[in-house]
């Protein structure tokens, strides 16, 4: 997926957010479309966060710039252990499927930090951070799936 730089600047303009940002934005926004439609990992996660709230609940003018999710698999840990490689396998594939490059730093964050980068029309290179958090497994409320 390459963003065109007359599409961002016009988006730019139209919106008053600045380019690299906008094209930041809609490669979060694309990644977590793919990672919905995968088989395995469309019901053992959930985004939450700004990112969440801004883009898909609130008008807020404001872009975040990165993905946080909780695994909701399951409760149990072990569960939880067993499928934590097969999650990382699937978001790593998706990432390489999309011509980005994964890298993960997991001593960063509980669970795992990634860093993705792709290529930018308006920088070279771009970076969105995805931290994959395992700990927080049991939602509070239900969950409401909402379209990207």
């Amino acid at each position: 997926m390459l963003v065109s730089t007359e599409r961002l600047y016009y988006e730019a303009e139209s919106t008053g957010f600045r380019p690299e940002i906008l094209e930041k934005v809609i490669y979060l926004i694309h990644l977590l479309s793919r990672f919905s439609e995968d088989p395995f990992l469309k019901d053992r996660f959930v985004l939450k966060g700004g990112t969440a709230l801004n883009l898909f609940c609130f008008n807020y003018p404001r872009l975040s710039v990165d993905i946080d999710i909780n695994y909701i698999g399951s409760a149990d840990r072990e569960i939880m252990l067993q499928e934590k490689s097969q999650i990382e396998s699937a978001i790593e594939n998706i990432v390489l499927d999309e011509k980005m490059i994964p890298q993960r730093k997991p001593s960063e964050h509980a669970g795992g930090k990634w860093v993705i980068r792709y290529p930018s029309a308006v920088q070279g290179q771009g970076v969105i951070e995805i931290d994959l958090n395992y700990l927080d497994r049991v939602p509070l409320w239900a969950i409401v799936y909402i379209g990207t």
